[in-house]
This record gives structure tokens, sequence and C-alpha cells, in this order.
């Protein structure tokens, strides 16, 4: 029920986190897809995450503020310093196992 895509050496600019919230809106939009997060992977060792929900099992906001950032139940974000992609992915998974937990 959660969906994460990766786009690894990605330019760091306006465009690509409009794309990466349009991504996550997507993958959304799938059948049986809850939640989902783009990771934005940049050439500087940070990380940029757009994460969306449907709100029916996954609140994204407390997802994002885990790892620093903020945002709504169904649309957040935040940015990650010195962490790969795969490093950012697990952190995530961590955190939506949480939910899935409660």
């Amino acid at each position: 029920g959660f969906a994460v895509s990766i786009n690894k050496n990605a330019a760091k600019n306006q465009r690509t986190n409009i794309l990466a919230a349009q991504t996550a809106d997507e993958l959304v939009s799938t059948l049986h897809v809850h939640g989902a997060c783009v990771i934005n992977e940049f050439a500087d060792g940070s990380c940029a995450l757009s994460a969306r929900s449907d709100g029916k099992v996954f609140n994204v906001q407390v997802i994002m503020e885990a790892l620093g950032g903020g945002g709504h139940q169904n649309i957040a974000a935040c940015q990650l310093q010195n962490k790969t992609a795969e490093e950012t992915k697990e952190l995530l998974l961590i955190e939506v196992n949480k939910q899935l937990e409660d």
C-alpha cells in the first residue's frame, strides 16, 4: 500500500520538486496504493522527499515530521542532508511501518 520512487542525480531546482510532487500524486492514484513518496537524490549529498496519501491508511505529515519535515496529512515533504537515497528510503520505511503497526 505504500510506493517509493527514487530519482538519483536529480537536478536541484523547482522543476524537479514539482515533478516529484506530481509523480507522488500519480502513484497514490494507482490501485491499492494509499501512500507514496518520491525521493530526489542530489549531487550535493542531500535528498528531498515529496509524500502523498489518499487519507485512508497513511498520514504523511506524521511520517515527514519524524524525518524533520512537515505538511498536511495528505501532502507533506522534507529534506535530509548527508543521506543517500537508499539511506533515506530505509528511514522512510521505518516510519511507514510504525504507522502500519499502530
